[in-house]
């Protein structure tokens, strides 16, 4: 079985698209979104189409969450919490009664997925360190679980009651092993690499991998200002940031 699983997509279709077109190169590949669908970016509406249209399957994240009233938007920055506001008056009812439709976690045969913690995912918290990383695994049944909303590649490993932290990179499972893995951002990444990310997980190869996908960051960033969201928005994808 192989599966296609990206996050953070805030927004993005110039980043969306490219990864998108990318798919065709996994095909029969179950698609799988960790979420932030919407937030930060010019064409939410456009986003959550596109998901819909690949057939993903969409765990509910915190700018998702915020848009539709259950997370308080006094949680986040002038500049997250100013896109909020601007999708508000920029989405569709249809759009929203997707997002509103979205599960916190999803879990099949082989992984769990969860936009922050597996602990509590109810609160989107950031998952940064092994002390983070030790309490999802305290709850985690499956040999993974794909989290996002730091947009920072990132993987944890756990065995013999030991938890290391390794750079998102493609590697092969150990077999004694279970593992966190953050799938980087589609639309905003934050590791100083502009490019988009996303992840796939091959169980007949017990292998996942990261891919990065140039895309037209100046368009993406021209369509925010466009819109008169704040020029941070649009400036940090330029560098990755």
């Amino acid at each position: 079985m192989k599966f296609i699983v990206f996050a953070d997509i805030h927004g993005n279709i110039q980043a969306f698209n490219s990864v998108a077109r990318g798919f065709s190169r996994h095909d029969k590949s179950e698609i799988i979104c960790v979420g932030d669908i919407v937030g930060y970016g010019a064409d939410p509406e456009g986003c959550i189409d596109l998901v819909r249209e690949l057939g993903a399957k969409c765990v509910l994240g915190n700018h998702d969450a915020a848009l539709v009233k259950k997370v308080d938007i006094t949680r986040f920055n002038q500049y997250a919490a100013q896109a909020i506001l601007w999708t508000e008056k920029n989405i569709s009812q249809r759009g929203l009664d997707y997002l509103d439709g979205l599960d916190l976690v999803f879990g099949n045969e082989y992984f769990d997925v969860v936009h922050g913690s597996l602990n509590d995912p109810e609160r989107f918290e950031y998952l940064l360190d092994k002390t983070d990383a030790r309490r999802t695994f305290k709850v985690l049944k499956q040999k993974i679980c794909f989290v996002a909303h730091t947009h920072i590649p990132m993987v944890f490993s756990y065995s013999k009651c030991l938890v290391e932290r390794l750079p998102g990179k493609t590697f092969i499972l150990d077999k004694d092993a279970r593992y966190v893995v953050n799938v980087g951002s589609v639309g905003q990444p934050r590791d100083n690499d502009p490019r988009a990310c996303y992840c796939t997980y091959d169980t007949d190869k017990q292998e996942v991998s990261f891919h990065r996908l140039e895309y037209d960051v100046e368009a993406a960033r021209d369509a925010i200002l466009k819109e008169g969201l704040p020029v941070s928005n649009g400036n940090r994808l330029i560098y990755g940031q």
